[in-house]
């Protein structure tokens, strides 16, 4: 079974790895209309992924099975808010239009998975939207490109400002997130624990 669509709530650390960005739309007001996730998995998951996507049996993974896997992993992550915790104007969980886009590719064998969420209600502007991307059940480790966190559609609109704020800073004993050990009884209290792990992108346009 594909793990992407089916996360088990009984690890206590990650079995595959994404490297994560955003993409900002925003309309001809310049305010935020859409989210776009983008990730990017680790090399070892996609050579074990991509055989099951390969559904003729071909030997090559083809478009349409891409697309096929992309509109059916999102399909399956809704339930979980799409991995995708969003806060603005000190509220949660904006509204997103039922009809979500997604796409697939295989770049440097890593998988590549993308898909847009359309806001019911545009960010108004001066309004910063907080961003976190994790696995609550840290299954599957969510690490934003720090460099490359946000961009923005359309490019030549005026500049929006972001920030990434790593977990880390929270600490104040100097201990980093990396030397946490959690047992199985933790895992099993503690439901969301992939947002200890997740980064802050925060937007402002």
């Amino acid at each position: 079974m594909l793990i992407l669509f089916y996360p088990s709530y009984a690890q206590s650390h990650p079995h595959v790895w994404v490297d994560a960005a955003v993409i900002i739309h925003r309309n001809d007001a310049g305010e935020i209309s859409a989210l776009e996730p983008v990730w990017i998995f680790d090399d070892l998951y996609t050579a074990s992924l991509l055989p099951d996507l390969d559904q003729d049996q071909s030997g090559e993974v083809e478009k349409a099975e891409l697309l096929t896997f992309a509109r059916d992993a999102i399909g399956n992550l809704q339930e979980w808010d799409y991995f995708l915790k969003v806060k603005r104007d000190d509220e949660f969980g904006p509204l997103y239009r039922k009809e979500i886009i997604a796409d697939a590719d295989v770049l440097n064998n890593r998988l590549l998975l993308r898909f847009k969420l359309d806001l019911e209600k545009p960010v108004a502007l001066g309004t910063s939207v907080q961003m976190q991307m994790y696995d609550p059940s840290y299954f599957i480790a969510m690490d934003v490109i720090e460099n490359h966190a946000v961009s923005y559609l359309p490019a030549a609109m005026n500049a929006c400002t972001h920030s990434v704020t790593h977990p880390d800073d929270n600490l104040e004993d100097g201990t980093t997130l990396s030397d946490l050990v959690f047992s199985d009884e933790e895992v099993a209290q503690n439901p969301d624990l992939g947002s200890i792990f997740a980064k802050t992108v925060t937007v402002t346009c």
